[in-house]
């Protein structure tokens, strides 16, 4: 066990370019991909590592691809980006159209070898094969264009009064045609300008990594994938802090009314600093630490030696047995509600304090971006042990002191 003055240290130990190509062999494959996840997920990315980090993060590379094959993905990608705006900008009625005046800022055209003219003639091929149905398009277009200028600017200089918005329109536009089951809610907008932002405006990159984030935290961005998130929410409070979920209770607080931002922007606006809203996005990005990952049947699988060990080796098949059927009737609970979670911990005197439901709104609202994004995550993967110990030991929920928690490997 690590005592609580150790946390940063043992933690917080920001990716740094040494170490990130520790996890490449000498080709330029990624080999070590649970190592390098595992490593963003303890401490984050230096930020002058995090554009090329993010490319492997958030699936642009995939992992196995040699610095050659590499260089082939980032020639085709930006060849199809360039051609996938120029069909929407092309085929989009101008009644839609005319709804985004920034959606044809120009583009400058890049002079191709040889080789790449093959390339072109290959990814225009793939841009133009899916079919379109703008009767559907109406919807997201209106939204994106009344989105746009609502836009939360996370870097530390004001957004200029002659923000290009170019970039952020084509990005937006694009998925949304070419992901038409998904489409465009509120909210991506922000997250869109997160990955430009990273990328320093390389269109590209930027909307393949989104694409890739999109896609995969999807429900973060429907009614029925928020809300099963927040029906979760409570239960979870129930495992890991007794204490805390009786007090929700008696002063009947939604959780709804607070985290439903939290979860639904991956906390993107809880943080008072940029380089922590990115740090805190990139961790709970990693699933290095989610139910069903490595690190979390590590963990699961030494909490249950243990319990055999105490109780007879011979048991250890039917409590594992009996551990995996608890958890395969309940949802998976993904890192970021603990995250929550443990925002909703390090709060706690908002809710202690309060008198009533509004009294405890009113105090959490007060600290809002007070809060010290390292002790949210350190304390988020203490809720995950806890977790885990709670469901190995078949227990009722008890009130959990937390003084000090163990690093998962």
């Amino acid at each position: 066990m690590a005592n609580n003055n150790n946390i940063e240290e043992l933690r917080w130990k920001l990716l740094d370019k040494e170490r990130f190509q520790s996890f490449f062999d000498s080709d330029g494959r990624l080999v070590e991909e649970h190592e390098f996840r595992k490593a963003v997920f303890k401490g984050g990315i230096n930020n002058d590592l995090r554009q090329q980090a993010w490319k492997y993060l958030f699936g642009f590379y995939p992992p196995l691809l040699s610095k050659i094959e590499q260089e082939t993905i980032d020639v085709e990608r930006k060849l199809r980006y360039d051609f996938m705006c120029e069909r929407c900008q092309q085929e989009m009625p101008e009644e839609l159209r005319s709804q985004l005046p920034h959606l044809s800022s120009n583009k400058s055209k890049e002079s191709l070898s040889p080789n790449q003219i093959f390339f072109s003639i290959q990814q225009r091929i793939e841009a133009y094969k899916p079919k379109f149905d703008w009767s559907d398009m109406d919807y997201h277009v209106r939204l994106i264009a009344k989105d746009l200028h609502r836009t939360d600017f996370i870097s530390s200089e004001k957004k200029p009064d002659n923000y290009n918005y170019g970039p952020l329109t084509r990005l937006l536009v694009t998925f949304a045609c070419y992901n038409p089951t998904i489409g465009y809610s509120q909210g991506m907008n922000d997250m869109a300008y997160s990955f430009l932002h990273v990328f320093s405006y390389n269109e590209h990159e930027a909307y393949f990594c989104f694409a890739y984030y999109i896609i995969q935290a999807g429900e973060h961005f429907t009614k029925t994938g928020i809300a099963l998130k927040i029906q979760q929410l409570p239960k979870l409070v129930a495992i890991v802090d007794q204490l805390l979920y009786n007090q929700i209770v008696s002063l009947k607080v939604e959780l709804w009314t607070f985290c439903h931002r939290w979860l639904f922007l991956c906390f993107r606006r809880e943080f008072s600093e940029e380089e922590d809203t990115l740090i805190c996005f990139e961790v709970v990005c990693s699933h290095f630490l989610e139910e069903n990952s490595l690190a979390a049947e590590r963990l699961l699988y030494d909490i249950q030696l243990k319990r055999a060990e105490q109780i007879g080796t011979s048991s250890y098949s039917s409590i594992s047995t009996e551990i995996n059927s608890k958890q395969h009737k309940e949802d998976a609970y993904s890192f970021d509600l603990f995250v929550c979670i443990a925002m909703i911990s390090l709060l706690r005197s908002c809710l202690f304090d309060a008198r009533d439901e509004l009294e405890a709104l009113e105090a959490i609202q007060q600290r809002q971006k007070t809060l010290d994004v390292r002790q949210v995550l350190s304390l988020a993967e203490q809720l995950f042990k806890i977790y885990y110990q709670q469901i190995a030991t078949m227990s009722s929920p008890s009130s959990i002191e937390i003084t000090s928690f163990e690093i998962i490997d």
